[in-house]
């Protein structure tokens, strides 16, 4: 697993040049994030064993979810070693600031959405689409994040800790950059009675007090996605352009002393709510599945794979890849 250590910039931010990208955050990555993970591959001193996209190279993408990813020691990194397709930050709105962590305890000015995530994919992103001689200097940055398959978007999770319409307008202004290069996945409402979705190399989807209403706010062209509710997906608040992933805790459906089975009702009742879920579109994940002991923690997300659950919720990403 990739391990790069951080280094703190202090000062004033820099504004950004959407030219020259990342100049924002308060926290960079040594010798520059992915020019030390790029330097890995020309460690042999061979130029021509190497390609400019080699950053993810040989990374199968999986549908992974990185639970609580900021907790890991490189957020963002850790997760893509083992081709997880999508992360998640809890998010907190403090003086105009997009700041990360669990708690408001646990916060601190470096550590923010920019910082972990927003800048290091974005150099990503130029990494995976890079101009030169062989390549069209005008194009568009087409492909995501795993060189494998450039058509995966990477799904970032952004849970709001704070009041949520003042926060989704935050997130919104955060996306700005993204929006004008077209890097977002988004839904063209314009002709309301047939809407188009786009995919595009990162899907931003909202959970926790992420308002419905704000979410369906924004028209015609929509780019923040909610994560609904899997318990309620019935509902017809929920459609394939508004929520492009749908939730539950397994722990509260099935009680701690029955979560280690997933068979009879259980598996009845998870079945019914994710053929629910794919009928309107919406792929499922249910969270709190068992994290030990790790024959139960594997038996229960192998269950989930074959009711046709669409995400693995996982905190222990190794042992999540080899399932």
């Amino acid at each position: 697993m990739v391990s790069i250590p951080f280094v703190l910039r202090v000062g004033p931010v820099a504004a950004v040049n959407p030219e020259n990208l990342p100049t924002r955050g308060a926290a960079v990555l040594a010798r520059s994030t992915l020019a030390a993970l790029s330097g890995l591959v020309f460690q042999s001193g061979i130029s021509a064993m190497s390609y400019p996209t080699d950053v993810t190279r040989e990374i199968l993408p999986k549908n992974i979810h990185s639970h609580n990813d900021y907790w890991r020691k490189v957020p963002l990194f850790d997760a893509l070693s083992v081709g997880c397709k999508s992360v998640e930050a809890d998010v907190h709105l403090i003086d105009g600031e997009l700041l990360v962590g669990h708690t408001r305890v646990s916060l601190s000015h470096p550590r923010s959405l920019n910082s972990l995530y927003l800048d290091p994919i974005m150099q990503l992103l130029r990494l995976q689409n890079p101009t030169s001689a062989y390549s069209n200097a005008n194009a568009s940055m087409t492909n995501g994040v795993f060189d494998m398959d450039p058509s995966t978007s990477l799904q970032l999770i952004i849970d709001y800790k704070t009041e949520g319409n003042a926060l989704h307008a935050a997130v919104i202004d955060a996306l700005a950059v993204y929006r004008s290069l077209d890097l977002l996945t988004h839904v063209d409402m314009t002709n309301a009675s047939s809407p188009t979705l786009n995919v595009r190399p990162l899907t931003v989807v909202c959970s926790g007090n992420c308002p419905l209403a704000a979410v369906d706010a924004q028209t015609p062209i929509r780019d923040v996605f909610l994560d609904a509710p899997l318990i309620d997906i019935a509902n017809s608040s929920y459609t394939r352009w508004n929520s492009m992933l749908a939730s539950t805790s397994y722990r509260k459906m099935a009680g701690w002393g029955n979560s280690f089975d997933v068979d009879g009702e259980m598996a009845a009742e998870i079945k019914t709510l994710v053929q629910i879920s794919r009928d309107k579109g919406i792929p499922s994940r249910f969270w709190e599945t068992p994290g030990w002991p790790g024959f139960a923690r594997d038996k229960v997300w192998e269950a989930m794979l074959d009711l046709g659950v669409d995400w693995i919720n996982a905190d222990n990403l190794k042992a999540a890849s080899e399932v």
